[in-house]
């Protein structure tokens, strides 16, 4: 299984300690989950501005970081005024990847939750603590 790590959770991922990502870090490890990235604009600067520059460069070393960027842009133009959020780049990489898991904040963008779970776009979950642990399953990333 894959998921998508949403910008706003970047510092809470980062942060060994933090209770909520120790079952994400477990997936990762033992698991073989895997995270799926883009390289277009947006991504780049979001983990850029995140300073998840050398974490994305690790995952991608050890296997688990996924790398899709073929029709990511051209589906994020595409979905520009078209969803509730701002997060256009998430959702694309979403549909494009066949990804399921959104990992954000409790407390994060509600719009970008809300257009993660539509029916009409991905039909996704969003894990946001530890207690969701049962969406980080044994990969199956396409």
């Amino acid at each position: 299984m894959c998921a998508i790590l949403d910008a706003n959770t970047f510092n809470k991922f980062k942060d060994p300690a933090d209770e909520d990502m120790k079952p994400v870090w477990n997936w990762l490890e033992n698991k073989s989950g895997k995270l799926v990235y883009a390289n277009t604009p947006k991504f780049e600067e979001e983990w850029e501005r995140g300073g998840m520059i050398h974490i994305r460069d690790q995952l991608m070393r050890a296997g688990q970081l996924k790398l899709v960027s073929e029709g990511v842009q051209e589906k994020t133009n595409e979905l520009k005024d078209k969803i509730r959020s701002d997060d256009e780049h998430i959702i694309a990489l979403a549909l494009i990847a066949g990804v399921k898991v959104l990992l954000s904040r409790r407390e994060g963008d509600r719009d970008l939750i809300t257009d993660f779970k539509s029916r009409d776009l991905v039909q996704g979950k969003v894990y946001t603590r530890k207690a969701h642990g049962d969406m980080l399953t044994k990969d199956t990333c396409p």
